[in-house]
């Protein structure tokens, strides 16, 4: 879930950060949703490998996260039957 966004952290601006920060979000907040994992976890998880990738962008990021993580979890992921 994370690995897009830690390899940002190498990449040179205009690499899609933002779009992948999100969509990392997206999936965490559906994890959350679903009792996968705690939202603190998640935003823990998720603003580590993004202030890694882009330390300028605090805010931001905050943005991102909130906003994906608000969206996923209207949509619950359930990873049953899943291999």
């Amino acid at each position: 879930m994370l690995d897009d966004v830690q390899a940002c952290a190498s990449a040179s601006e205009g690499t899609g950060f933002t779009s992948k920060l999100n969509v990392a979000a997206f999936t965490a907040g559906g994890l959350v949703a679903a009792g996968r994992m705690s939202n603190s976890e998640a935003i823990a998880r998720l603003t580590h490998a993004a202030e890694a990738a882009r330390p300028t962008q605090q805010r931001k990021i905050a943005r991102t996260i909130r906003d994906g993580l608000k969206a996923g979890a209207m949509r619950p992921l359930h990873l049953e039957g899943r291999s």
